[in-house]
């Protein structure tokens, strides 16, 4: 007779859940078909563990796993670096008496 075990996240953790070979099947994807179908890459990074726990307490509060939130974590740093570069060019541009898509836009605007 089979048992009907919850399916919580502290059975799927603990192995309760999710550990049995009787019902494992094999996926016919490679991990690397679902990494290119994603467009991404797995790569290896250390850390140190205060920071990795620091991460996991942040990424619990909000409701994801760690590595999900160092990938969120990670995207808004180069987007805000991105933008502050653009900006900071920009400006170098216009003190050197380059015309930006800025100036090109107040001069319309003047005509």
């Amino acid at each position: 007779m089979s048992r009907n075990i919850p399916s919580t996240d502290a059975n799927w953790e603990d192995g309760t859940l999710g550990a049995s070979l009787e019902h494992a099947e094999i996926s016919p994807n490679r991990p690397e078909d679902i990494d290119d179908a994603l467009a991404m890459q797995s790569i290896s990074i250390r850390l140190s563990r205060s920071l990795i726990d620091d991460l996991k307490i942040l990424a619990e509060i909000n409701g994801l796993g760690y590595q999900p939130l160092i990938r969120r974590v990670l995207t808004r740093f180069v987007a805000g670096e991105t933008k502050q570069l653009l900006k900071d060019n920009a400006s170098l541009l216009r003190k050197q008496g380059i015309k930006t898509s800025d100036h090109t836009q107040g001069d319309k605007k003047r005509a």
